[in-house]
């Protein structure tokens, strides 16, 4: 039921978006134009392929990185560490860490 109501919603979504495309493009000249257009885009972007299978197919979000993550990252002068997920920052310091090491090795 839950998702019979997000796909609700979504649809509401992709029927104002069709409307407000159209509205930005249509043209005087064919007044048939702007209903078709909308009912063509509406349909490409309300697809229940796309959310359904699709959204299914990407899986759940990762984690954001933790606040020690981040700083530690930040005293690594790791650029922008907040942009990362959780395990993407973590191999990113571990690089971070490696590539010190070698640098103080061969120092």
């Amino acid at each position: 039921m839950k998702k019979e109501k997000e796909y609700s919603e979504y649809i509401k979504e992709c029927w104002s978006f069709a409307q407000r495309v159209v509205k930005e493009i249509a043209t005087q000249t064919n007044k048939d134009q702007p209903s078709n257009l909308e009912f063509s885009i509406f349909d490409k972007c309300c697809s229940p392929h796309y959310y359904f299978i699709q959204n299914e197919q990407q899986g759940p979000s990762l984690p954001p990185p933790t606040e020690k993550q981040i700083e530690f990252a930040r005293k690594l002068e790791i650029p922008d560490p907040e942009k990362f997920s959780r395990e993407e920052l973590s191999k990113k310091i571990d690089e971070a860490i490696q590539l010190k090491k070698k640098k103080e090795e061969g120092a």
